[in-house]
């Protein structure tokens, strides 16, 4: 009866399954399970029952069948781990020159992953975008770095033009104000000569009417002096529409190299736009950051490249070693080669190895005495009555019990 240790009925699995929906609960059969080999209870069933009985003897049959397929995949997994552990044993009583040979490959597989490892985690310092534009644009970049460096050289010029231009703009628009100040303050000068010398005319008339004097002379100088005043205001005047025509001139100028320099700004703008979107760059320094790292991961690129293929090679040769010594699963080493070369790496996968062995053995060790328990609780059914022996083969090769039999 010794099956009843190692089997668990239906019931206790439903129970369990309970107490797992409560996390906070503490279950012990949990506790049984991870501490200890599995222990359950056994069935209590009336054998004389026939649904009980049958239905006792499938649940018995099933756990068999499950035993048996376990037992099938442990072996073929412990088949596969002491198949490793003679692996490693012919490696170890490989002769000199054939072990030397493997440890020679091992070793430059070890370096070279090494350094493409180490090249792998090298970070660059450019997006994937400014990736894609290096890579589709790389023959031109060297040429562009230069052209928007004189972009933006003439971007710094141009607006050095324009604050220039604009300075001398708003000076002659102060000139032409000035001038205009000017003209008003000679029209009014003149106004006031005017009105001066009709007064003085007057008074002479008047004294020479009423006081009977000679009032030529005065009236000459009056005149005279009319005239002479005249002529300055008029002189100041003609400057300042010659100084008006110039200024004009000049500010058209002005207005007019003004105009062609913002044409030129608004194209050189565009122009370094579309240099900044076409590599996805604000401005030329960046761009030569860009460059510059994306020449040293392209070179790193190619390296990790050689070095793969590098790999590829020494993994051929080692794996021809390895069947040359008659070791049965070669791909498995090409994870491992560390083990190769280091002795203690070695020590480690060999303790992994009969550690695994020794689980796979308790297991299947567990599963058989599954089997056994479950075939002698079937057998001791099978010994108390004919036709109990009848289901017990039936149900053990598998031929369905008809309802008339249950």
């Amino acid at each position: 009866m010794g099956w009843l240790k190692k089997f668990r009925s239906k019931k206790a699995a439903e129970e369990t399954a309970t107490e797992n929906d409560n996390p906070e609960s503490t279950n012990p059969l949990l506790e049984e399970l991870e501490n200890a080999p599995v222990q359950v209870e056994k069935e209590k069933i009336d054998v004389r029952d026939d649904h009980a009985r049958v239905a006792y003897l499938q649940r018995l049959n099933e756990a068999i069948v499950e035993a048996k397929r376990q037992c099938e995949d442990i072996k073929f997994e412990y088949g596969q781990v002491t198949s490793y552990l003679k692996d490693i044993q012919l490696l170890d009583q490989a002769p000199d020159e054939e072990k030397l040979r493997l440890l020679t490959a091992a070793q430059v597989i070890v370096e070279l992953t090494k350094e493409r490892r180490k090249l792998q985690k090298q970070e660059y310092k450019f997006t994937d975008a400014q990736r894609r534009a290096m890579e589709k644009h790389e023959e031109n970049v060297r040429k562009d770095i230069e052209k928007l460096q004189g972009y933006e050289d003439l971007q710094m010029k141009i607006k050095n033009d324009l604050r220039q231009l604009a300075g001398e703009k708003n000076l002659l628009l102060a000139d032409k104000k000035d001038i205009i100040r000017r003209q008003a303050m000679l029209k009014t000068v003149g106004k006031c000569l005017t009105a001066l010398l009709v007064a003085t005319g007057a008074m002479l008339v008047a004294l020479a009417y009423c006081f009977k004097l000679d009032i030529g002379m005065p009236f000459v100088i009056a005149v005279a002096a009319g005239f002479v005043l005249a002529a300055i205001v008029l002189n100041e005047a003609r400057k300042n529409r010659v100084d008006m025509v110039i200024t004009e001139k000049k500010c058209n100028r002005a207005i007019f190299l003004s105009n062609r320099v913002k044409i030129k700004y608004v194209n050189n703008v565009r122009t370094l736009d579309y240099m900044y979107l076409k590599y996805q760059v604000r401005n030329v320094t960046e761009l030569d950051y860009v460059y510059k790292q994306y020449l040293q991961a392209k070179r790193e690129w190619a390296r990790q490249r050689e070095t793969s293929i590098r790999i590829d090679e020494n993994n051929k040769i080692l794996l021809a070693e390895l069947r040359r010594l008659g070791i049965k699963d070669c791909d498995i080493w090409l994870g491992q080669v560390a083990a190769l070369v280091e002795p203690k790496e070695m020590v480690e996968v060999r303790h992994d190895l009969n550690v695994q062995r020794q689980k796979l053995r308790e297991q299947l060790d567990y599963n058989t005495g599954v089997m056994q328990d479950c075939l002698e609780e079937m057998e001791s059914i099978r010994s108390q009555k004919p036709e109990y022996a009848v289901e017990v083969e039936r149900i053990l090769s598998g031929v369905p019990l008809d309802k008339t039999e249950r």
